[in-house]
């Protein structure tokens, strides 16, 4: 009886042990061999500005250039047109719609995530928080290809 017991006992202490291992899957796409995960997605108090918070993470090349090309990437709106952005920023590089600057390069560090922080004004309240951004890099083995992708939050 006491080895059925302590079998008994073995066999819950394993399984608890299993189960505490298990982490939650989080929702990461990847995109030229970048892997996006959201961190936030929120809006201002008054609704007009929208400021979503994306990872990125090299995970093949070390170190490698990431490229985005800030014209057109934006928050999709109710309509399915992107907006354009009031700033952007990644890392300690921080770009303005006034700057018109094309591109934001950044140098990604293979299995560092940085964080990618898009705010957006002119957004309006009814449209509620953004569902979907379009992302336009730099394909890194064709210079000059710029690849879109739609990224659900």
């Amino acid at each position: 009886m006491k080895r059925v017991f302590l079998s008994f006992l073995f066999v819950v202490l394993a399984c608890d042990v299993v189960f505490s291992q298990e982490k939650p899957e989080r929702n990461s796409v990847d995109i030229n061999e970048i892997e996006v995960w959201t961190k936030n997605v929120q809006l201002s108090t008054k609704g007009d500005t929208a400021t979503v918070e994306l990872y990125l993470q090299s995970y093949l090349k070390n170190p490698r250039e990431f490229k985005l090309n800030t014209f057109s990437t934006g928050l999709v709106n109710g309509s399915e047109k992107p907006l354009w952005y009031h700033s952007m920023q990644m890392g300690k590089v921080r770009v303005h719609i006034d700057d018109r600057q094309n591109y934001l390069h950044y140098l990604l560090t293979r299995n560092e995530p940085v964080v990618l922080t898009i705010k957006t004004g002119g957004w309006k309240k009814q449209w509620g928080k953004p569902k979907q951004l379009k992302l336009a890099i730099e394909d890194f083995e064709e210079q000059g290809k710029i690849l879109e992708y739609t990224i659900d939050l």
